[in-house]
């Protein structure tokens, strides 16, 4: 996964909080194919760190995200033992 810089990261949410993508359901269901319906101007980096937000998301791994890590395919078991 590329590391995104914190300005774009700031600059892609903002863009998404303006055309009301606020809550967890709505980034769920975002798909790649209806980027374009949210916002022409879209770059690829910012198609990519939304479609990546996206899964960290639905794998409720957004710390980790945001501090560039990989997310995994399935949580480790020691994730969930606190």
């Amino acid at each position: 996964m590329p590391k995104y810089t914190l300005n774009q990261t700031l600059k892609t949410l903002e863009k998404l909080f303006k055309k009301d993508i606020t809550t967890t359901k709505q980034f769920r269901n975002l798909k790649w194919d209806n980027l374009d319906k949210i916002d022409k101007e879209l770059t690829p980096v910012e198609k990519s760190f939304i479609m990546d937000f996206r899964n960290a998301v639905i794998k409720k791994k957004i710390v980790e995200f945001l501090a560039g890590k990989e997310i995994e395919e399935e949580s480790e078991k020691s994730d969930r033992t606190l």
